[in-house]
C-alpha cells in the first residue's frame, strides 16, 4: 500500500506542475497572439508561429432536440466510461 501512496502523491505533485506550467503557457501564448494582432503567420528565428482563422460546421444538437425531440431520442445511444479523478 505504501508504493500506492507514493504514485498518487507523485500522480498530485505532477498534476499541479501541469496546471502551473499550462497557465504560463497560455500567458505566453497571449503575448504572442497580442504582438501577432491580425497576422496569420509570423517568421521567428527560423521557426513559424501561425495563427489562422479555422471555420468549421457543427451540428447543432441543442436546437436540433429542441424543435424534433421525438426524432433526436430515437437516435440517442448509451454509453459507459469510466472516470478517473484524484481529489
Amino acid at each position: 500500500m505504501h508504493e500506492i501512496a507514493k504514485q498518487v502523491s507523485d500522480y498530485k505533485s505532477l498534476k499541479t506542475t501541469i496546471k502551473d506550467l499550462e497557465s504560463k503557457l497560455g500567458e505566453i501564448e497571449a503575448v504572442i497572439k497580442a504582438y501577432m494582432g491580425d497576422i496569420e503567420e509570423l517568421y521567428v528565428d527560423g521557426t513559424v508561429v501561425r495563427w489562422k482563422t479555422v471555420r468549421q460546421n457543427r451540428f447543432d444538437t441543442t436546437a436540433f432536440r429542441a424543435q424534433h425531440t421525438a426524432l433526436y431520442e430515437q437516435f440517442l445511444t448509451q454509453n459507459e466510461t469510466r472516470r478517473f479523478t484524484v481529489t
